[in-house]
């Protein structure tokens, strides 16, 4: 299912809260502290000014760490492994929660939206956009079940991947948002520009040895290439020819466009490099990077971004990865009515639209599409009114999970990731690096 439709689908959900209940006690966990753990992100920057709202409401203090993505994760597989109970809640998303729900460290959710006595009334359950919530379900089956038994997360935004441009620069270098990877291939040794602070390069995408990479970014292009990791029949298609050639046009293109250092390169440096001014393109980026891009205070290119759907495959073919960041309870937690007071706080329907003022972008709740002041604001964002809007919308159209459930996928990916690293590094072919990986990586599923 994708993402898309999201912004319109209106099917009921099963999980709906009781509209008698209006007597669930706010205050029912006074003095109680919870842990957070937190990865920095926009979301975050947008939640750290409310938690004084929610302890007035509730009376329970809120802690937390935040880190980096990589770093928190490893701290956070640390704490649940050992079933310490450190973090109550912490931020994850479908692919972490395979390893973790498959473990028993995830504390399901089900119950506790129906029980009445703990789940206000107003929490609504049926606003969440249907396939976003039912991404936070899994039954536990290695390599299928996404979207069945019990709900582990909430989400808290979902984003996907598109272009991002510098209309300016692209007019001076008289050169037209590209519509298939083949035209931005054809540009990619026109892109350099002199600007005022020196060279100016083609294209900023992160690009580490980590899993993000096959996963979302490079990802979207793989399957507009139509590549996926398994085919029908469950084989594995990393060495397939579709990926071989997705795969040397992706290098291609950053060593043609991109600046030494770019395998280096994280989401927080594709962000902040595209918003320092110094790119034409953010390729295949997070759409929710555009609060960013469009703020005078972080971004020395406000007013002069616009956005375009990602480009086109060989077969006029169009896909994207989706990332759906959520919160989940640990299962170890000591505090879990107070864990889960603060898990339906923050993914409430007036919580979320503030935090979406504030920067934590895409919406993943029908409500917060539809709040005129959240609409206004996306309708300022483009190179003309409405256009992050539509490139949105396309993109969403096409979005989804297309990776197999599976507690090792990261360490898979990982794999995937080097495979490419090394091909851009001159460590090999691409398709000998490419069938390596997937040798190794068919180890790790027969294990």
């Amino acid at each position: 299912m994708t993402v898309a439709a999201a912004l319109v689908a209106t099917s009921a959900l099963s999980l709906a809260s009781d509209p008698a209940n209006a007597e669930m006690n706010w205050k029912a966990a006074d003095g109680q502290t919870i842990n957070l753990m937190l990865i920095s992100h926009p979301f975050v920057e947008s939640l750290k000014p409310l938690l004084p709202e929610f302890t007035a409401k509730t009376g329970i203090k809120v802690t937390y760490e935040e880190l980096a993505e990589q770093s928190g994760f490893e701290k956070l597989l640390a704490d649940l492994s050992s079933k310490t109970g450190t973090y109550d809640v912490f931020m994850t998303s479908p692919l972490n929660n395979w390893q973790y729900a498959a473990a028993g460290w995830l504390e399901p959710l089900d119950g506790l939206i129906a029980n009445t006595d703990k789940t206000a009334a107003d929490y609504d359950v049926n606003d969440f956009i249907p396939s976003i919530l039912s991404a936070g379900r899994w039954d536990l089956t290695p390599l299928k079940g996404i979207g069945e038994g019990s709900l582990w997360t909430l989400p808290i935004n979902f984003e996907s991947y598109q272009l991002a441009y510098r209309p300016s620069l692209l007019k001076k270098l008289g050169l037209q948002v590209p519509k298939t990877y083949a035209d931005l291939l054809a540009m990619a040794d026109k892109l350099a520009i002199d600007g005022p602070n020196g060279k100016m390069h083609g294209i900023i995408t992160r690009f580490d040895r980590y899993w993000d990479l096959p996963y979302l970014t490079f990802g979207t292009m793989l399957q507009s290439y139509g590549v996926e990791m398994l085919d029908k029949d469950g084989k594995l298609q990393i060495c397939s020819d579709k990926s071989i050639a997705a795969t040397q046009d992706f290098v291609t293109l950053i060593k043609k466009a991109s600046p030494e250092g770019a395998g280096a390169f994280t989401w927080y440096e594709a962000m902040q490099g595209f918003a320092s001014g110094q790119y034409v393109f953010s390729l295949n980026e997070a759409n929710l990077f555009a609060p960013t891009y469009e703020d005078p205070k972080q971004s020395a290119i406000a007013g002069d971004v616009g956005y375009a759907p990602t480009p086109l495959g060989p077969d006029g073919k169009r896909a994207a990865a989706a990332w759906i960041w959520s919160l989940s309870m640990n299962s170890a937690s000591t505090h879990k009515d107070a864990a889960w007071l603060f898990m339906q706080w923050v993914t409430s329907k007036e919580t979320m639209i503030k935090t979406h003022l504030a920067g934590n972008m895409n919406p993943v709740r029908k409500s917060a599409w539809d709040a005129p002041e959240v609409a206004k604001l996306m309708e300022s964002w483009g190179e003309t009114p409405g256009q992050y809007i539509q490139a949105a919308k396309t993109e969403a159209e096409v979005a989804t999970i297309r990776f197999p459930p599976h507690p090792e996928l990261t360490r898979m990916l990982d794999r995937w990731a080097e495979a490419i690293q090394k091909s851009y590094f001159g460590q090999g072919d691409v398709k000998t690096n490419l069938c390596n990986a997937q040798a190794d990586i068919q180890k790790m599923l027969d294990e």
